[in-house]
C-alpha cells in the first residue's frame, strides 16, 4: 500500500448482537465521512449474521469474526494490529456519524499535539444530548445508584456531579473521561499506553480505564462539541442493578479507582475536574 493509499482513520466497531446497529452505522460512516477511511467490524461471536451481513451490504468494511463472546476489551484489542490510518476512532455499534464528526476530531489531534484522545458530542436519537462526559466518582457512587437509597433519591447529587449535569456540554475543554461510544486517538496511542485491560468488563469502564492512562501518560482528554455522533444508548446495567454483569461492574469500579488513584491528585486534571 502506497501512502496515497492509506487511510487517514481507522473506524472501529466492535459488535455483539446488534447487526441492524452495525449496519446503521457503517451507512452513516459510508455517507458522511469525507477523508481517506477504512472501516474495521469486530463481530464478538455474535451468532446473528452480523459477518454476513455486513459483507452483503458494505463489502467495503473489513470484518473480524471471533468464534465466541469474549468482551468488549478483547474485541477492541483483536482489531489494533489491522488498523492503518493514522488515526484510530473508536465506535460503539449503536453510534451513528454526523457529518464533519471525523474531520473534525482528526484536526483537534492534528493541531494539539498535548491531546491525546478526542471525544465528541454524543447526540440521543430525538436530537438531545447525552451526558457523555465525567468527573472523578465519589468512592460510594455505585451505593448510591444501588439498592434502597436509589429508590428514594434516584439521581442523587454524587451522580449529578460526575455526569456532569451541570456543564452546558457546549464548550470545547478538557475531561477526566469520555463514554466509549465514541473516542479518537492517533493510531501510536497503544504503542505508549498499553492495550485495553482485559480484567475490565464491557459493562465496567474500560472507557474510562483508557481516559485515565491517557492522562498518565502526559496527555491530554479533550472534547470537542463541534464535532456530533448519534447515540442509541443501551442502559444495560441499569435495567437490572444486581445482575452477574451489574456486580462485575461494582469490582470493576473499585479496580479502575485503586488502579488511578496517584491521579486523583494530579494538578493537570484541576480544569477538567471544575
Amino acid at each position: 500500500m502506497t501512502e496515497a493509499e492509506r487511510p487517514e482513520v481507522s473506524l472501529v466497531i466492535v459488535s455483539y448482537r446488534a447487526r441492524e446497529h452495525v449496519l446503521r452505522c457503517l451507512e452513516s460512516i459510508r455517507e458522511h465521512v469525507r477523508v481517506p477511511h477504512e472501516a474495521i467490524v469486530v463481530d464478538d461471536g455474535s451468532g446473528d449474521g452480523t459477518p454476513e451481513a455486513v459483507a452483503e451490504a458494505h463489502p467495503w468494511a473489513r470484518v473480524v469474526a471471533l468464534s465466541e463472546n469474549r468482551g468488549l476489551p478483547f474485541g477492541r484489542n483483536a482489531a489494533l494490529p489491522l488498523v492503518r490510518g493514522r488515526a484510530v476512532f473508536m465506535l460503539d455499534s449503536d453510534t451513528q456519524v454526523q457529518p464533519g464528526a471525523v474531520e473534525t476530531l482528526l484536526g483537534v489531534l492534528d493541531e494539539r499535539p498535548e491531546v491525546g484522545l478526542v471525544a465528541p458530542k454524543l447526540l440521543n436519537p430525538d436530537g438531545s444530548v447525552q451526558h457523555s462526559l465525567r468527573r472523578w466518582p465519589s468512592l460510594l457512587l455505585p451505593f448510591a445508584r444501588r439498592g434502597p437509597y436509589a429508590k428514594l433519591n434516584p439521581n442523587p447529587r454524587v451522580h449529578r456531579e460526575h455526569m456532569m449535569h451541570d456543564f452546558d456540554f457546549a464548550t470545547e475543554r478538557p475531561v477526566v473521561a469520555a463514554m466509549g461510544a465514541a473516542q479518537m486517538w492517533r493510531a501510536d496511542l497503544p504503542k505508549l499506553i498499553g492495550r485495553y485491560d482485559e480484567a475490565i468488563s464491557s459493562y465496567g469502564g474500560e472507557d474510562v480505564d483508557w481516559c485515565l492512562r491517557v492522562w498518565a501518560a502526559g496527555l491530554e482528554v479533550r472534547y470537542v462539541p463541534e464535532a456530533r455522533v448519534t447515540h442509541e444508548w443501551q442502559h444495560v446495567v441499569r435495567r437490572r442493578p444486581w445482575s452477574r454483569h451489574s456486580l462485575r461492574a461494582l469490582r470493576d469500579f473499585y479496580y479502575i479507582q485503586w488502579k488511578h488513584r496517584k491521579l486523583r491528585r494530579d494538578p493537570r486534571l484541576a480544569e477538567a475536574l471544575r
